[in-house]
């Protein structure tokens, strides 16, 4: 019994193979960019904040965690500028 008798057209099948594939290939490309993670903790006018990062890379995981963080100990994007601008207190990575 074909596609067609079933009442599939061959558009509609090759439409949830090509779906199928994508979604596969989205699992698939999310689970391997999570190859380093980074603790980074922020201290800017005496308050303190860490945050643990996964990311593609250090570079990446590291800004990530010290925007995150920083935006925790922080008021207002004036703040957030300098704080962005200020070394990281401390910064721990490993790859996964």
């Amino acid at each position: 019994m074909s596609a067609s008798e079933k009442g599939i057209s061959k558009a509609a099948l090759v439409a949830i193979v090509a779906a199928a594939v994508l979604f596969g290939f989205i699992i698939y490309s999310t689970m391997n960019l999570k190859k380093v993670e980074c603790e980074v903790c922020v201290d800017f006018e005496g308050r303190k904040k860490c945050l643990t990062v996964r990311g593609e890379d250090e570079a990446q995981a590291m800004q990530t965690a010290k925007e995150n963080a920083c935006s925790f100990v922080t008021n207002g994007r004036t703040e957030g500028f300098r704080c962005s601008q200020t070394p990281p207190a401390s910064v721990k990575c490993k790859h996964l």
